[in-house]
């Protein structure tokens, strides 16, 4: 039986992470690039999430956002996200929490980050008939 109760609170809680990366991006100078692409991050990982919740799946405790898609993908290939923007996305779960790890990231990257976040969010959502 399909749960659309649980993947609900995951959508919800996939949108409050995406609210707060558009808070960061729209009030904090200098931008908090790395925060903002962590949220991303954790907005695609909870959206994927929402669809094995909704499948009454099981939910592994991983940031990996391509395994997450990979789990996805045994019961609906609407919300199959690219190789690439799943591998960027996932490094931004670990890599922008420690000092020695981050990267030169640019608004660009925010900017990047918030679309890819988005697209990921947006899908899963309408895959599911989720509204806001």
């Amino acid at each position: 039986m399909l749960d659309y109760d649980e993947a609900k609170r995951w959508v919800n809680l996939a949108k409050r992470d995406h609210a707060i990366a558009l808070h960061l991006r729209d009030t904090f100078v200098p931008l908090p690039v790395e925060t903002i692409c962590f949220h991303c991050q954790q907005t695609a990982e909870k959206a994927l999430k929402a669809v094995l919740a909704y499948h009454n799946a099981d939910i592994p405790k991983t940031h990996d956002i391509t395994k997450l898609d990979g789990l996805c993908q045994e019961f609906t290939d609407k919300v199959q996200t690219d190789a690439r923007i799943a591998e960027t996305l996932t490094t931004f779960a670990v890599i922008t929490r420690y000092v020695e790890d981050r990267h030169d990231f640019t608004e660009d990257t925010a900017q990047f980050a918030l679309k890819q976040a988005k697209q990921v969010l947006d899908n899963v959502k309408e895959t599911l008939g989720i509204t806001e």
